[in-house]
């Protein structure tokens, strides 16, 4: 019964710092969520000292991918289903949660890029919009439903795109493992960024709840998804379809 009361106890104070007034900047809460990943790149690399940056950087990716898309699916299947019916809505614990651990890691990331410039313009674009509209989401404590739903679709395939790197980087990427995994986040990617995603896309421009700054964000991250459904085509193409048509054309 003490240990019940205990937990109960601490949940409440989870809770409770996961909710603030609108229009506050919750920067404590941010910073915490700065460290946090700030930490676990620092313990993988004390950990995995014969591995390079980039390697500790992608498991850190892989861990905020993961993390982050089992708290929305959980969010959206269980405590909020069908988030176009709460656009607009004021933020849960739930959401702000999620939203507080990726603009933490996004800040972590984007300084990361900067520093070791290994991204191009379409991924820091892609940072800039998401810190702006988890920023956003969390000063107003509004839009959650919208934000993390777009979270799930942008984070789910996240996980098969490390993977894939840790496959090259192992020496493993010419295998049917490498292949199946290509496969699946190519399709995904197309599934959930322009069939669901579309979906959700049309939802957040007709809704009256959704503001202007949610629409516009929207409407960026969809056209920055775009740009990169074109490169995973090309890839796909490059690499499955154009491979495939060489043996039949020496067939012929």
């Amino acid at each position: 019964a003490v240990v019940s009361t205990q937990s109960t106890g601490f949940l409440k104070t989870v809770l409770t710092y996961l909710q603030w007034e609108p229009e506050t900047v919750p920067v404590c809460q941010i910073l915490v969520s700065l460290f946090f990943w700030v930490f676990l790149y620092y313990f993988s690399r004390q950990f995995l000292s014969h591995c390079t940056r980039e390697y500790c950087c992608r498991l850190v990716t892989l861990v905020h991918g993961l993390l982050v898309t089992s708290l929305s699916a959980t969010l959206h299947c269980y405590f909020s289903p069908a988030p176009w019916n709460n656009f607009g809505n004021e933020n849960k614990s739930l959401h702000n949660l999620i939203l507080l651990l990726s603009l933490g890691y996004f800040l972590f990331d984007v300084a990361w890029c900067c520093a070791m410039g290994s991204e191009e313009a379409a991924m820091l674009a892609h940072h800039l919009v998401s810190l702006v509209g988890l920023g956003y989401s969390l000063y107003c404590n509004r839009y959650g439903a919208e934000v993390t739903a777009v979270c799930f679709g942008a984070e789910i395939t996240n996980p098969l795109l490390q993977f894939r790197w840790f496959l090259r980087e192992h020496n493993h990427y010419h295998s049917l493992v490498a292949a199946v995994n290509d496969y699946l986040f190519c399709f995904s990617f197309a599934f959930w960024r322009f069939g669901v995603g579309s979906f959700l896309f049309y939802k957040t421009l007709a809704s009256s709840e959704t503001s202007l700054m949610v629409k516009a964000g929207a409407v960026s991250m969809y056209l920055i998804s775009a740009v990169f459904m074109f490169h995973i085509a090309r890839f796909f193409t490059r690499k499955y379809i154009w491979k495939m048509k060489k043996p039949l054309a020496k067939q012929d």
